[in-house]
Parts: C-alpha cells; structure tokens; sequence
C-alpha cells in the first residue's frame, strides 16, 4: 500500500511539473526580454543578411499583385501525354482532375511570371482513396529544378503551398508533376502562381462548397470549414507584426502571434484570448503527433526550451506549412512557412472535432 502511494505521489508531482513549465512566466509574451516570436531555427542571420532579406521584402512589396492560375482542363496551358484525363470528384478544381495511370511521362503546367522575383506556388487535388502518398511536384525556378514531395491522400480540396521560390520572367512550363512517386496514382488538378511571399492564392473553390466557402464554425464541422479557416487565415497575409499587448489587436493593421489566431477564430464564432499561453491551457483537445495535424489545428512552440514557457502559436494550413504572425528579422508580419523551420515545437491542439 505504502508502495502504491508514492507511485501515485510521483505521478501528481511530475503532472504537477509538466503544467508548471508550460505556464511559467505566461506574462513573458508582454516582457521586454522575451523571445522573439515565429524565430527560426539555425544560427542567427548576419547583418548582410538582414539587410538583404530586408530590402527583398520591401522589393515584393512594391510589385503589383499577380496571381495566375491553370486548371488540368486547360488544354493550352496543361500537357500530360499518356494520362487518364476527366475524372470527376465534388473536391477536385473544377470538379474534375487527370491521374497519372500507366503514363511514364510527366504532367506539366504552362504559367507566365511578368517579372523576374519571387513567387509563391500552390497546388490543389482532391483527396481520394488509392492517391499518391508521395507525389512529386517539379518547380524550375532561376537557379534550376527544385522538387516537392506532396501526400496526396490527405490535404486536398483546397489550395497547398508548395513554396516560394524565385523565378525568372516568361511563358514557359514551370511546374511539371512526376508519374512516380510512393504507391498510389498521382493526381495532377491544378495549380496556382502568386507574385510575392505573402499573397494569399486566388479565393477559386471546389463544387462541393458551392461557391461561396462561408461557413458556421461549430461541433460538426465539415471539410470544407476547415478549408474556410485557412482561407480566413490567408486574408490577413502581409499584415505587420506588433505584440499585443501593450499595442491593442487590430485586424489587417498590426497583430502578434495570439492576436492573429484570436482574429481568424473570431470569424467563425470561437473567442480565444490573446495569449498563446491560455490558448494552449484553455481551449481545444491535444493533438497525438504531428502526423496527426489537421488544417485549422492550432501548434505551439517553446523556443527558449522545454521547460520554459510556451512563446509562439501559430495554425497549421497543410503540407507542413503553418499561417503565423512572426517577428523574425525579415519578416516581422503574417506569414505561411514551414513549420519545421520554426523553433521549439511543444503541441498543437484542435478546437473542435472537425472532419
């Protein structure tokens, strides 16, 4: 018996530690001396990098906006020899997709770029049973061919960030799609080219949300909610950094880190408090790995350490990209990047069940 209850003792104090490192010093996002929010990882930029990084921002951000987009039924601007063409599906753009079949050659997408820069390239196909765990998207870009690997079986139905990558100018095919590539059919549907690192992708839809992408947050979500919460979080791209507190949260204006999360969530009728520490404490069910994550699921990051006190939130969009307000040096706004790349991953919650 006395056995039993120190194992129970220990159990309670080791909870106990746990849920004090994860709420010590929760003022620390208003502190001075706190950790930059959205840092990344690796050693720290020099001021030739800074400086660079800078002065290429401020250069996207005097170009027009330009977005363009190539659907699979395009016949002028989409190639694939050999593939199955005109499947149908409520998710896919358009409502229709090619799949590689027994094709061993590549389908290619033809887009335009004005201007030599840089550009951000997004692909869409709809989720369906037997697709490509690995597909593998071809991007030419000014310094040559870059590839990602994408899994086809989950994410669809909306637009995936691929990157940004910078681009010369022209006409001319620059993005082709692999007929190999895991186990499954590859899916080539349609992709979608915007000038600049932080423009949000054309507002195009699947039939499935008929037209319109606007829906009630709630318990019994659909999947297209989840595709409405991300484009709701692209809407605020661009916006400056500024922490809140002491600076009040202002939509489209200046946000912080929790203040942006709290925006896009008030859209759909969930209050969340501008504090990423309460919005990990307070809200949702954890989430079990980052396999598991979800569009919409929120992540949290401790980028002094474990034991310090959680600093960062940011929302997961797909494709191990997240949507985050971040004060790292060049960008010092609301980005989507690689979460990978970001310091000090702790957890990710999900406010509701969603599909």
């Amino acid at each position: 018996m006395r056995r039993l209850g120190l194992v129970i003792l220990v159990a309670v104090l080791a909870t106990l530690l746990v849920s004090i490192a994860t709420f010590t010093a929760g003022a620390q996002t208003t502190s001075s001396t706190s950790v930059s929010q959205g840092t990344f990882t690796g050693a720290a930029p020099s001021d030739a990098e800074r400086r660079a990084a800078t002065v290429d921002m401020a250069e996207e951000e005097s170009l027009p906006d330009y977005s363009q987009v190539v659907d699979n039924s395009h016949s002028d601007r989409f190639d694939a020899p050999g593939w199955k063409l005109g499947g149908s599906d409520v998710w896919a753009h358009g409502g229709d997709y090619a799949s590689s079949g027994a094709s061993t050659s590549d389908a290619r997408f033809k887009l335009k770029t004005p201007t030599d820069g840089d550009y951000a390239l997004y692909a869409w196909w709809p989720v369906r049973e037997g697709n490509s765990s690995a597909a593998r998207f071809g991007v030419e870009t000014a310094t040559g061919t870059k590839w990602v690997e994408v899994n086809q079986t989950r994410d669809g139905g909306a637009w995936v960030k691929l990157g940004t990558f910078q681009m010369k100018a022209g006409d001319r095919y620059l993005v082709r799609l692999s007929p190999e590539g895991g186990s499954g059919e590859v899916i080539a549907d349609a992709v979608a080219l915007v000038r600049g690192a932080s423009s949000p992708p054309p507002n195009h839809l699947a039939p499935a949300e008929g037209g319109t992408g606007e829906n009630v947050y709630g318990a019994l979500a659909t999947r297209s909610e989840r595709r409405a919460i991300i484009r709701q979080g692209r809407k605020h791209l661009g916006t400056p950094y500024r922490p809140s507190p002491p600076y009040p949260c202002q939509a489209y204006s200046k946000e912080d880190c929790s203040c942006f999360t709290k925006l896009v969530f008030r859209h759909f009728g969930k209050r969340l408090p501008d504090n990423p520490v309460k919005q990990y404490l307070n809200h949702g069910t954890r989430v079990g790995g980052k396999a598991n994550l979800k569009r919409g699921d929120l992540v949290f990051f401790k980028e002094a350490g474990w034991n310090r006190p959680i600093t960062h939130v940011a929302m997961y969009s797909g494709n191990g990209y997240v949507l985050h307000a971040s004060n790292y040096y060049a960008y010092k706004k609301v980005v989507e990047s690689k979460m990978k790349y970001l310091k000090g991953y702790f957890a990710a919650r999900r406010l509701q069940k969603l599909n």
